[in-house]
């Protein structure tokens, strides 16, 4: 992005901008206003703003583009003098002052002085600076954690109340919203959440049909002596399906027998990772337990049962004995996950083997394996990035060809007046099959088009073209599915000549 600067004698600088979800203060259009403001007082030119944002600001995970920012520094592709950040907590909340000084020492070291244009350091002491800022910083960082601090004990508060605060509740369950008054509202979908501050969470019974499942799944484990394995045999033979319509399998089968939800209570704080930290199971103490959560649908002593049952069948394995099992199936798949041990009906299943290790994570360890990440997402996004050069590329020359001045940078911009923003949708599937488009608008260069380009279902190819005016009200309505609304369908295009010939100049005749 490019801000004109009257006087010609201007300092080259970049622009970084974050929101998490704070205070309307940090808002992007907030931040770009006061760090513009300041660029102008001090004879600046913003030639790059680079913007995360709903992002955490605790570390650098998931900030893709400050991490770019730093690259681009690295690289030398970002030439620059310095980089106006609206006050320390933007440039980051960092739980370690260490990691907040080895970005700045990057920038630093490659000629980018970071100003923090709210703060009021003055950049003619460093001494100050010195003492002032690792103050600033940890200040920063501390406002996370008590906040973290804070969410916490709301989330143990409302527990503690009868709400809850966990995610999927499992086979037979159901999340249902509630109200201030706790008058119930509706059941809420996969993937659905609360929309309103006031209103609440509860468990309910699922269907019928389902409770019927889990009291047979129960009965055939204990008193007919069926393994996970053989229920889910038995359950497919008789047509049943799991709540995904899908056909059983051990996994599905074990995590309905260990759930203890089904029994009524409700364990809050099994596990956790705060502020980004790794996951980790907590000791019994911090637990926070409900009993009597909801009407139990297996009976505590039912439950109790079967846990000793799967800890049980494999007690005559010792602990050599189950990590010389998971090197076993680590050679015949080349990965581990939870779902390889469970389908293994003559091993032990997960469960057993977390809770020997205090985590199937430290079992991995032990024998010297780290799971695999799905890097996949890596190469799409690379598709991406060509397909968004490209189509860039084609406009530009386009226009270029008809006597048009275009000039090209985070935006196309032509005849020096209008600004145009052309933004890569990435196609995801969802659980149903169904399709959605994940759009994020590049707000903060305030374009007066946007492009949004619609990928297909391997985000190889573009589908069709979204090209949308500057309007709140359509930029509100980017929820993109296969079938939309008919005022968002007025703005389609099958490709962009359309564009093209709105653009390119108009033969005038002399009167």
């Amino acid at each position: 992005m490019n801000i004109k600067n009257d006087n010609k004698q201007h300092i080259n600088v970049a622009a970084y901008l974050r929101m998490s979800t704070e205070h309307q203060q940090y808002s992007i259009d907030n931040q770009v206003q006061f760090i513009q403001k300041y660029a102008d007082d001090h004879n600046m030119m913003i030639v790059r703003i680079y913007d995360d944002e709903g992002k955490s600001g605790i570390s650098a995970i998931g900030r893709d583009n400050f991490k770019r920012l730093i690259k681009d520094v690295v690289t030398g592709e970002l030439s620059v003098e310095a980089l106006l950040v609206y006050d320390v907590s933007r440039f980051g909340r960092f739980q370690d002052n260490d990691e907040a000084g080895y970005y700045s020492y990057l920038l630093k070291f490659h000629g980018v002085r970071i100003i923090y244009c709210a703060e009021n350091l003055p950049e003619h002491s460093p001494e100050i600076q010195m003492l002032t800022l690792p103050a600033l910083r940890y200040a920063a960082g501390a406002y996370s954690r008590n906040l973290s601090i804070k969410v916490f004990a709301g989330h143990v508060n409302l527990v503690q109340r009868g709400f809850y605060q966990g995610g999927v509740p499992g086979y037979g369950l159901r999340r249902k919203l509630v109200d201030s008054e706790r008058k119930e509202k509706f059941i809420l979908q996969s993937g659905e959440r609360k929309s309103l501050q006031t209103d609440r969470v509860i468990l309910v019974h699922g269907p019928d049909e389902e409770i019927k499942i889990i009291k047979k799944i129960f009965n055939l484990f204990i008193f007919n002596c069926f393994n996970e394995y053989l229920i889910a045999e038995t359950l497919n033979r008789e047509g049943s399906t799991s709540s995904d319509s899908e056909m059983w399998n051990r996994s599905k089968i074990h995590a309905i027998l260990t759930n203890q939800r089904l029994t009524g209570n409700y364990f809050y704080n099994k596990s956790s990772n705060k502020l980004k930290s790794k996951r980790m199971n907590n000791p019994e103490s911090e637990w926070i337990k409900y009993e009597g959560f909801l009407e139990p649908i297996i009976p505590d002593e039912k439950f109790q049962l079967v846990q000793r049952i799967i800890r049980e069948r494999s007690a005559h394995l010792s602990d050599n004995d189950v990590l010389n099992y998971l090197k076993e199936k680590l050679l015949e798949h080349g990965k581990l996950s939870g779902f390889i041990i469970n389908e293994d009906p003559n091993g032990p299943s997960s469960s057993v083997v977390s809770h020997r290790f205090g985590g199937l994570i430290n079992a991995y360890q032990l024998i010297g394996y780290t799971p695999e990440k799905d890097y996949s997402y890596l190469i799409i996004n690379q598709k991406l990035r060509e397909i968004h050069s490209s189509q860039i590329k084609k406009i530009h020359d386009y226009l270029a060809l008809q006597n048009v001045d275009i000039a090209t940078d985070n935006l196309l911009t032509v005849n020096n007046n209008l600004r145009i923003s052309v933004v890569p949708s990435r196609c995801k599937a969802m659980k149903s099959g169904r399709l959605r488009w994940i759009v994020r608008l590049e707000r903060s260069l305030t374009p007066d088009i946007s492009i949004v380009m619609r990928m297909n279902n391997s985000n190889t190819e573009v589908v069709d073209y979204y090209i949308l005016p500057h309007l709140e009200k359509i930029e509100n309505m980017l929820d993109l599915k296969e079938s939309n609304s008919f005022l968002l369908e007025l703005f389609r295009f099958d490709d962009l000549q359309i564009l093209m010939n709105l653009l390119s100049p108009y033969p005038m005749r002399v009167a």
